[in-house]
């Protein structure tokens, strides 16, 4: 973000609803975390309370999700759009890369598991004991670290809020729709979609090739 800053650009990174560990709400109802009906909604209202109308919007994992969904709703309030490790939710689970994905995916159908995955994560089980992407957990953990965002991380009703994101986006339905959210108008910006070696744990190059689909013209995605 400094670099950006030194660029001349103007760079807001708040904490999302149910952040952990952050300073914003943490409903607690899993509806609060529909990308589609509440999510996109805070990002908008973010843009509305610093008076900007029209932004790049950037996003990673969860955050590259919505920024996907934002870009299809409020293609009037966006620029261009960057979208990193995570495609278009509407073809997450679709393609030639269906199969292997949900494979990769098998801990967000755990997610579903109310109170034992909120234990599991908090006792740091889940990743820690061949359970999971340890590649991820281990790139990822020096970085939450830095940001102090382990305290209070051993309480499972600290991961409730975190958990309801999968809970109202990513639940056995859209294993079996093949989608993250009901059907999204295509995008019609620019968009730079980008994929590491390092998400393959989890996110495979698929999802994000896939993603070309669902921009409106071809030559706009990369």
């Amino acid at each position: 973000m400094p670099g950006l800053v030194q660029k001349g650009f103007r760079v807001i990174a708040p904490d999302l609803r149910g952040a952990i560990n952050g300073e914003s709400d943490a409903p607690q109802g899993v509806q609060a975390y529909n990308l589609q009906k509440e999510l996109v909604k805070d990002v908008a209202g973010i843009m509305d309370a610093l008076d900007i109308g029209k932004a790049h919007i950037v996003g990673h994992d969860w955050g590259s999700a919505l920024a996907w969904v934002f870009a299809a709703l409020y293609p009037d309030r966006t620029l261009q759009l960057v979208a990193m490790s995570v495609g278009n939710p509407n073809g997450y689970f679709k393609g030639d890369h269906a199969n292997e994905q949900k494979q990769k995916s098998w801990y967000i159908a755990f997610f579903s598991l109310r109170g034992i995955a909120e234990w599991a994560m908090a006792s740091g089980k889940l990743f820690a004991e061949g359970a999971g992407p340890k590649e991820a957990a281990e790139v990822e953990r020096p970085m939450v670290e830095q940001l102090g965002m382990l305290k209070g991380m051993d309480k499972p009703e600290a991961w409730t809020s975190g958990l309801n994101w999968y809970r109202a986006n990513a639940g056995l339905t859209n294993f079996l729709t093949g989608s993250l959210t009901t059907q999204l108008p295509p995008v019609t910006c620019d968009v730079l979609q980008l994929w590491f070696t390092g998400d393959d744990p989890v996110c495979t190059e698929g999802q994000a090739k896939t993603s070309g689909q669902f921009v409106k013209s071809p030559g706009t995605f990369r």
